[in-house]
């Protein structure tokens, strides 16, 4: 039977940052003066003060109660009493002299995991449709644990839940593998899809391919479902995404799921807004929400 595009995400189920950044402040107080560190011109420092503002560069001099802070208009001293917080990174964050805060949600696409993973003690909630709130969280930096329950306007009972545990690793800073299983079920039964996916990029640009066999009831489908999908970050806060899957509907038919959307980041946050549609419909494609929150 041909799944419908409105439960996309459990029918995949059913059927198959920081990144380099290191914090370096404290909360309430100024950062200790043995954190200020000279670097070299291959780091970026990103500086915040204590008015929310935010200066990219880096410390060229440390003195007993300023540091002198190289940016692009020059030299400038910048009293340490007035910093709440500095971050050391890569000069690769850095875009026309504007500071790109790491993905906060680049294990995921939309519902599909990537190849990337979470690292030890990190972890998100998020809500799906409004009615599929979950959570995952790295228990180490190769493996993550996640799952959650449907809040439907329906019986206990009748509610959905699914459970993700995934492992991976990353063989260079642009190939990350990773595999795992999408288990979901009600009272009636469960199913879901053991997959392997790999993602080839980093969390401003990547793209993402996978394979999974469904499995319900004891049986394992003979037919694989594939996955292609990927992310394209164009502003700091903003970012292009597809996820987009061959489902097969028999043993001579497939069907082609698709999608494409927005992501709208904070450093700590993201807003998903899609559009899902299948092969053969005459609709624009069915809406898709999300909203992820790192921790």
């Amino acid at each position: 039977m041909k799944p419908t595009i409105a439960c996309l995400p459990f029918a995949f189920a059913m059927t198959v940052a920081l990144t380099s950044s290191n914090s370096l402040a404290a909360q309430g107080t100024a950062p200790s003066r043995d954190r200020f560190q000279v670097v070299d011109s291959t780091r970026i420092q990103v500086i915040t003060m204590r008015d929310g503002s935010s200066l990219v560069g880096r410390i060229v001099a440390v003195s007993a109660d300023s540091v002198d802070f190289q940016m692009g208009i020059g030299r400038v001293p910048i009293a340490i009493r007035d910093i709440r917080e500095i971050t050391q990174t890569g000069v690769g964050t850095v875009h026309d002299g504007e500071y790109w805060f790491p993905n906060p949600n680049s294990t995921r696409l939309f519902f599909a995991p990537t190849g990337q993973m979470l690292k030890q003690g990190e972890g998100y909630f998020a809500d799906y449709e409004l009615f599929f709130p979950g959570f995952a969280v790295g228990v180490t930096d190769y493996l993550s644990i996640g799952g959650g329950i449907s809040i439907l306007p329906v019986g206990f009972d009748e509610q959905v839940y699914y459970f993700t545990p995934k492992i991976g690793f990353s063989l260079s800073e642009k190939v990350h593998l990773g595999a795992g299983v999408l288990m979901a079920g009600t009272s009636g039964g469960t199913g879901g899809v053991g997959y392997g996916v790999g993602t080839f990029g980093d969390g401003d640009a990547s793209a993402t391919i996978g394979i999974g066999y469904g499995f319900a009831g004891g049986d394992i489908q003979s037919k694989p479902v594939a996955m292609l999908g990927g992310e394209a970050r164009v502003s700091r806060r903003v970012a292009f995404v597809t996820e987009n899957y061959l489902l097969p509907i028999s043993d001579t038919d497939r069907n082609l799921v698709y999608s494409f959307g927005i992501r709208f980041m904070g450093e700590k946050i993201t807003t998903d807004l899609a559009l899902f549609n299948t092969t053969g419909t005459h609709i624009i494609g069915v809406p898709y929400v999300d909203f992820v929150f790192k921790f």
